[in-house]
C-alpha cells in the first residue's frame, strides 16, 4: 500500500503490508524478533498489537521458540542465591545461572502465566521475558510481613518454621482477554475455618467469604497452591482441597481422599498444564505414579513411570520436586555428596519417555529448597507514577530484581 509523503513521493508502509499476510507467515516473521523489538512492533500497528496481545496461540508459540521453560530454585526461608536452569540446556554438570544478593534475601511466592511474585526488600510482580515489573505494597497483608520481616539471627530452624507459611500465599493471573490482571490471595487458617485476604496490586482487603470444615486438618506443609481454571487450590493433610476463585470470591472444600499406598516420598501436588488437570505425584525408587483428580473427589492413577536408576547402597534420599505435564524433575542425594550438600536433579521428558541428568543443586539435609517451573509469556505489566518514585529510591533492589529477571 502506497502512502503519500510531504515531498509528494510514494513509499510502502511495511506494517500495512503485514496486515495482508496469512497468520502463519506473520507469525514466522514475528517469532524471529527479540522481546524488545516485538514490543516496538506492537506500537506500530493496531492489528498487529491485537494479534500479539490477544491471541493465546501466538504467545505460547513465541515463548516456546524464543526461550524455553526453566526451573527456579532457592532456599525456602529467604535466599542469598537464586538459581535458574533452562530445560533446553545441554550442560548436565551445572546447576544453571545464579544471582548473588549479598545481604538481601529473596522469596519467590509464585509463578503464573509468565509472571513471578517475589520479594527482595520490596514485593514485586515481574515478567522476566519483557523485563517489566511493578512494585507492590505488602504492608496491608496480615501474612506477608510475618514471613519476610523480623529478626534474622535466631537460627535457621526458626526462620524455616516461620516461612513455611509461604505456602499460604497464592498467585493467580487472569488470562481473560478483556481483563488481564493478577491477584494475590493469602489463606488464613483458624482451626476449622479458612479466611482469605486479597490484593489486586493496589490494596489489601479481607474477603467476606470463609470456608468451615467439619474436621480439622492442617494445610500440607511447604506444598504450594495450584492455580487451575481460575481457581487456587490448597492441599490439606487429609487429602482434601480448599478451593478459592479470586474473581468471584467463591470458596469451597473439595472432600477428596488421596491414598498414598507404597510411597518413599511425600507426594507432590501440581498442575498438568498439558491436559489442564490437578495431579498428585508419588512413588518408590522403582516407579513414579501420576494421579489425576476426576469428578472433584477421586484421584485416579493415569500413568506409571519407571524411576531414574538409583543405587540403594549410595542413595541417601530422593523426592519429586517439580512437574507440569511435560517434564518431571527428581532430586537424588547420594552418600558421596552428603557432606558437601550436593544433590543431583534428573528430568523426565514426558513426550520422549526418557530421563537425563539435569544438573547439581546444593541442598541441606532437610531439603529446604523451593522449586518453581517457569514458562515465559508476553503478559504485560504496567507501571504507574507512584511506582517510579519507589523505584528511584530503591535502585539497588531494582538492580537485583533485574539480575534475577536476567536469568531467563
Amino acid at each position: 500500500m502506497q502512502i503519500k509523503t510531504e515531498l509528494g513521493r510514494s513509499h510502502f508502509d511495511p506494517t500495512l503490508i503485514m496486515n495482508d499476510l496469512p497468520l502463519h507467515l506473520l507469525d514466522e516473521i514475528l517469532f524471529r524478533l527479540d522481546p524488545k523489538s516485538l514490543a516496538m512492533m506492537r506500537c506500530t500497528n493496531r492489528s498487529i498489537n491485537s494479534h500479539i496481545s490477544d491471541d493465546p496461540n501466538f504467545e505460547s508459540g513465541y515463548s516456546s521458540r524464543f526461550v524455553g521453560s526453566s526451573l527456579f530454585h532457592l532456599m525456602n526461608y529467604g535466599a542469598h542465591y537464586v538459581l535458574c536452569k533452562s530445560f533446553s540446556s545441554c550442560d548436565s554438570k551445572s546447576s544453571g545461572d545464579e544471582v548473588y544478593l549479598s545481604k538481601d534475601r529473596c522469596y519467590i511466592f509464585g509463578s503464573c502465566s509468565g509472571l513471578l511474585l517475589l520479594y527482595i526488600g520490596d514485593l514485586f510482580v515481574a515478567n522476566p521475558l519483557t523485563k517489566r515489573f511493578r512494585v507492590l505494597d505488602h504492608s496491608g497483608s496480615k501474612l506477608l510481613p510475618t514471613i519476610v520481616g523480623g529478626v534474622r539471627n535466631r537460627g535457621a530452624h526458626l526462620n524455616a518454621a516461620r516461612t513455611e507459611r509461604a505456602m499460604c500465599v497464592g498467585f493467580a493471573v487472569n488470562r481473560n482477554q478483556t481483563t488481564k490482571r493478577f491477584k494475590i490471595v493469602c489463606i488464613l487458617e483458624m482451626e476449622t475455618v479458612y479466611a482469605f485476604e486479597i490484593s489486586d496490586g493496589y490494596c489489601w482487603r479481607l474477603s467476606e467469604t470463609t470456608v468451615t470444615t467439619t474436621s480439622k486438618s492442617d494445610l500440607t506443609a511447604r506444598m504450594k497452591p495450584v492455580y487451575l481454571d481460575g481457581t487456587l487450590h490448597w492441599l490439606r493433610d487429609d487429602g482434601s482441597l480448599i478451593a478459592f476463585n479470586p474473581e468471584t470470591e467463591k470458596a469451597r472444600l473439595i472432600p477428596s481422599i488421596f491414598h498414598r499406598g507404597e510411597s518413599d516420598t511425600k507426594p507432590l501436588f501440581a498442575q498438568d498444564k498439558k491436559n489442564n488437570r490437578l495431579t498428585m505425584i508419588s512413588g518408590t525408587k522403582e516407579t513414579i505414579s501420576v494421579y489425576t483428580l476426576l469428578g472433584n473427589s477421586k484421584w485416579t492413577l493415569t500413568m506409571r513411570i519407571k524411576n531414574v536408576s538409583m543405587d540403594d547402597i549410595e542413595l541417601v534420599c530422593w523426592n519429586v520436586v517439580a512437574y507440569d505435564g511435560k517434564s518431571l524433575v527428581v532430586r537424588e542425594r547420594k552418600k558421596d555428596t552428603f557432606y558437601n550438600g550436593l544433590s543431583w536433579l534428573h528430568v523426565y521428558d514426558m513426550e520422549a519417555n526418557s530421563w537425563r541428568v539435569f544438573g547439581s543443586v546444593w541442598c541441606g539435609y532437610k531439603n529446604n529448597r523451593d522449586y518453581y517451573m517457569f514458562t515465559p509469556s508476553l503478559f504485560f505489566v504496567e507501571e504507574d507514577e507512584q511506582e517510579k518514585v519507589i523505584v528511584a529510591s530503591n535502585d539497588l533492589r531494582i538492580s537485583k530484581l533485574n539480575a534475577i529477571m536476567g536469568l531467563i
